[in-house]
């Protein structure tokens, strides 16, 4: 589910430096929520932003 919103942010917000301190902010809201599995969120959040920068990138 994150690596679609990682995705979805890389597409909404240009400005990368700015998605990545939104993917932090949603990591640790999600810590309030679920504690450790925030590291998850993370990582799936950062994972699909990059994909999705890259494939932007290349085209």
């Amino acid at each position: 589910m994150f690596l679609i919103v990682g995705g979805i942010l890389a597409v909404v917000i240009d400005n990368a430096d700015t998605a990545k301190f939104v993917i932090i902010l949603i990591s640790i809201a999600w810590a309030f929520v679920f504690g450790p599995w925030a590291i998850v969120t993370f990582l799936e959040l950062i994972l699909g932003f990059t994909l999705v920068n890259k494939l932007k990138k290349e085209n």
